[in-house]
């Protein structure tokens, strides 16, 4: 698939159209932040005027093909850091490019926000996918695998 058939929007008013179908893909994958992420949107966190919330959605040929966040760092207070969370990209959407474009928008508005971001890699194929984007292994803070430096 090409690059140009991704697009990146950072949702403002309401979860996109099809986020059940990947709430459930997600889940039957084991992964459990989505229903997260969904229940941290119904609070208000990503429409309550702090831009250190974000949300994006990635669209592949006009459908729903992943999602990720950035926002303060649930488990690390620190000013100067903020963490990429919730970050799913549906199985069939998966070594097209869709989460490459998906991971530096998220790394774009976090480092525009704060010179560190921190984030917890699922897996080995994950830190990997991070560490490309200069993300380094790090166990120094609480419930983080990864920190970014600008």
């Amino acid at each position: 698939m090409s690059a140009a058939a991704v697009q990146i929007v950072r949702l403002a008013d309401a979860l996109p159209d099809d986020f059940a179908g990947l709430k459930d893909e997600a889940s039957a994958e084991g992964y459990r932040f989505v229903d997260t992420l969904q229940d941290e949107w119904r609070d208000g966190r990503y429409h309550d005027g702090d831009e250190r919330f974000a949300l994006f959605a990635a669209y592949r040929d006009g459908e729903l093909a992943g999602v990720g966040a950035v926002t303060p760092d649930p488990y690390d207070p620190a000013d100067d850091l903020l963490r990429i969370r919730h970050v799913y990209v549906r199985p069939l959407c998966r070594r097209d490019g869709v989460g490459r474009q998906l991971g530096a928008a998220l790394v774009q508005q976090g480092l525009a926000l704060a010179p560190r971001l921190s984030l917890n890699a699922a897996d080995s194929g994950a830190a990997a996918f991070w560490e490309s984007f200069g993300f380094r292994p790090d166990n120094g803070g609480t419930r983080r695998s990864h920190l970014l430096e600008r």
